[in-house]
């Protein structure tokens, strides 16, 4: 209908009517924009195995393993599922890869979805979801194995299914409201997926409590509501979590810690290993929010101007939005800056999704204003042209009615005559504008990480592959001799467990790690040495600093370089120094 809201056609759309057009139509800037990010990404996306967290992510997700902690079941389970069903697109690591660049398409679209629900311009969504996707930090993000891609495109949907939760509690169609809160029920089971997938979701929760109280404060005398969402949440998040004991007490070839028992389940979940890394996060916030400033700067660049522009015409025409937003992004940035970690900038994902909803706000308000005011000159104009009434003197006349405010034209709504052709050319125009600017970086995205200026692809990266295969080919063919143990640390225990665990490669070699030879109960660095020197092959890599660092291990025990038959060079262990 002419006259009807943009925004308000999501007030028409129930679940199971998928074929309806206005679904459909609602639909179509979100799939775009997914589609579109995949078709840029997957000629970026690694070809094989990594090293580090992608390597045992590219593990655990085939064997349906334990990650490190929180263990990541969201995840993990949906690698599994990937895993099989990608299964015509190549090895296994490529698959968990693949998943990544599928996943970070939800995430555009997602962020296209936010901005249409807010403005109903599918033209802009769909530039603002393209400008997330090329972002230099989005990109490389997206082509390697990590639940932090996750984490951003469940939040998106979250995001979007309390908007129309929102929208249909203010509808002005009864049936509508009165079904209402199965969004919010929808909602539950969304950040359920969420929690299990990542804590960083557990920053989530005062943003999404404020919203919706700010939305529907008579939501806490809806009982049954309530009771509805808690039991979604906690019944999601038990189902989902349930994965790290079953699959630890099946003896799934990769587990972390010992999840099968309370103790190593809690210690798993809760992340026990990592509490240390959490400085004084409400401490020297100024210089927190300055270096957060710098990193959301280089990262959006002019459009950061944008943004600004969106988060202050949000305060005024969606605060509700601004708070989900803004608090979300607040606390997840307040973390990060506070939080040590070797790859922090995954975890500004957020952050990063929020500033450039708030840039599509902006564009949409901006088209807006322009259109409000050729409709304003328009109504003057035509004001100008009425016939003048005869002036009466004042005290036999009373003055003339000011305009009602109806008799304004209003940018809402307006279909037809010259505001809807601005409207539409304008619309065209901006998403024109981004669309290409967008478009006109891929280039440089695809070529190959560290080769030029914002270049984040890693299509070649098969050096850990390459390595991986010459250090576990058969013993007849150049690799390790039999029944060797190597004692690694996690950059490169993870890509030679990828090897043997999912390969299926060299299962006579015993490959430990610092976090395994914890688990076997093997004591340091040094006891696995001395247990297995003189009875098995014994190999290592390792950093050089430290107690059990090459330094100090080589200043204990007699090392000499063993090159494989591909020219793969490693330590090995061949005695105690001083012994005979």
């Amino acid at each position: 209908m002419a006259g009807e809201r943009p925004v308000r056609l999501l007030d028409r759309l129930r679940l199971g009517r998928l074929t309806e057009p206005a679904f459909r139509a609602a639909l179509a800037a979100p799939a775009a924009a997914g589609a579109l990010t995949l078709f840029f990404v997957i000629p970026t996306v690694a070809p094989s195995v990594a090293s580090w967290d992608t390597a045992e992510f590219q593990t655990v997700g085939p064997v349906l393993g334990t990650a490190h902690p929180t263990g990541y079941p969201s995840y993990v389970i949906l690698g599994w599922l990937a895993s099989i069903l990608l299964q015509p697109f190549g090895e296994p690591a490529y698959r968990m890869n693949l998943l990544q660049a599928i996943l970070a398409a939800v995430a555009v679209a997602g962020t296209a979805g936010i901005v249409q629900v807010l403005t109903g311009r599918r033209l802009i969504a769909l530039a603002t979801g393209l400008l997330l996707a090329c972002t230099q930090l989005f990109w490389r993000l997206s082509t390697h194995a990590d639940p932090h891609m996750f984490h951003v495109a469940l939040t998106a949907i979250l995001f979007v299914v309390l908007l129309i939760w929102d929208q249909h509690r203010h509808s002005d169609d009864p049936e509508t409201v009165a079904h209402a809160d199965r969004w919010l029920v929808a909602a539950a089971c969304v950040y359920g997926v969420a929690v299990a997938n990542h804590s960083l979701a557990l920053l989530l929760p005062p943003a999404v409590a404020l919203f919706i109280l700010v939305a529907d404060w008579r939501i806490i005398l809806r009982w049954r509501t309530i009771v509805a969402c808690g039991t979604v949440l906690i019944g999601t998040i038990a189902i989902l979590f349930a994965e790290l004991p079953i699959r630890a007490a099946m003896n799934a070839p990769l587990v972390y810690g010992h999840p099968d028992t309370w103790s190593g389940f809690q210690y798993v979940v809760l992340a026990e290993q990592f509490r240390g890394s959490l400085s004084d996060p409400l401490g020297d916030l100024p210089t927190k929010a300055g270096h957060v400033m710098d990193l959301m700067t280089g990262w959006l660049g002019p459009l950061g101007m944008l943004a600004a522009v969106g988060l202050g015409t949000s305060l005024i025409k969606r605060p509700r939005y601004l708070i989900l937003s803004g608090l979300a992004a607040v606390a997840t940035c307040v973390f990060s800056a506070s939080y040590a970690n070797a790859d922090i900038e995954r975890y500004y994902l957020v952050p990063l999704l929020v500033a450039y909803t708030w840039v599509g706000l902006a564009l949409a308000d901006l088209l807006a204003l322009a259109a409000s005011a050729v409709a304003f000159v328009r109504w003057g104009l035509e004001a100008s042209k009425r016939p003048a009434e005869a002036i009466e003197p004042v005290e036999s006349s009373p003055a003339p009615p000011e305009p009602a405010a109806e008799s304004v034209p209003r940018f809402r709504g307006e279909k037809s005559g010259l505001t809807g052709w601005v409207v539409l050319l304008g619309e065209v125009a901006i998403a024109a504008a981004f669309v290409f600017s967008s478009v006109n970086v891929v280039p440089d995205r695809q070529r190959i990480g560290g080769t030029a200026p914002g270049a984040v692809s890693e299509a070649n990266n098969t050096s850990d592959s390459a390595w991986m295969h010459a250090v576990l080919a058969p013993a007849d063919q150049g690799g390790l001799p039999e029944n060797s143990v190597i004692m690694g640390w996690w950059s490169v225990s993870t890509t030679l467990w990828y090897g043997q665990k999912v390969l299926g490669l060299r299962p006579d070699i015993y490959i430990i790690d610092d976090r395994t030879r914890l688990d076997a109960d093997l004591g340091e660095v040094q006891d696995v040495f001395n247990r297995f020197l003189g009875n098995r092959p014994v190999f290592t890599i390792r950093l050089d600093g430290g107690v059990d660092g090459m330094i100090a291990l080589s200043e204990q025990y007699e090392m000499r370089t063993y090159t494989l038959g591909s020219g793969v060079k490693i330590t090995q262990v061949v005695g105690r120094k001083g012994s005979q």
